[in-house]
């Protein structure tokens, strides 16, 4: 064999190796690219399971928050309203001519703008 077919044998073989190492890089990113895929689709899940968690939790929170800003709104009216009771009925025993007067007048205002 010359020197010319030995190098050329030699060639071929290592172009045939790297042929070999091509072929089976492809095939790992091949597998890889899947894994990679079936990852990302269960962490897409999981994120939107966090996020479905997250705003149920929100949710919960605004909630309890209204439903006890409403009982403060509520408690606080009744004793508004209570005060302004207790004020009128001590208004009415101090002062009963002028109640009765402005009873009156508020009668008379209400009877003329319903005609």
């Amino acid at each position: 064999m010359t020197a010319r077919s030995k190098l050329s044998a030699s060639t071929a073989e290592e172009i045939e190796a790297i042929e070999t190492l091509m072929a089976d890089l492809e095939k790992r990113l091949r597998r890889l690219n899947a894994t990679a895929k079936k990852e990302v689709s269960e962490g897409a899940s999981e994120i939107q399971d966090f996020v479905s968690e997250a705003l149920a939790g929100i949710t919960a929170r605004i909630r309890d928050g209204a439903s006890n800003a409403s009982e403060k709104v509520v408690d606080e009216a009744s004793r508004i309203g209570s005060d302004a009771v207790k004020r009128l009925s001590a208004e009415v025993d101090q002062r009963p001519m002028l109640m009765l007067a402005i009873a009156a007048g508020v009668g008379f205002l209400l009877g003329l703008s319903r005609r």
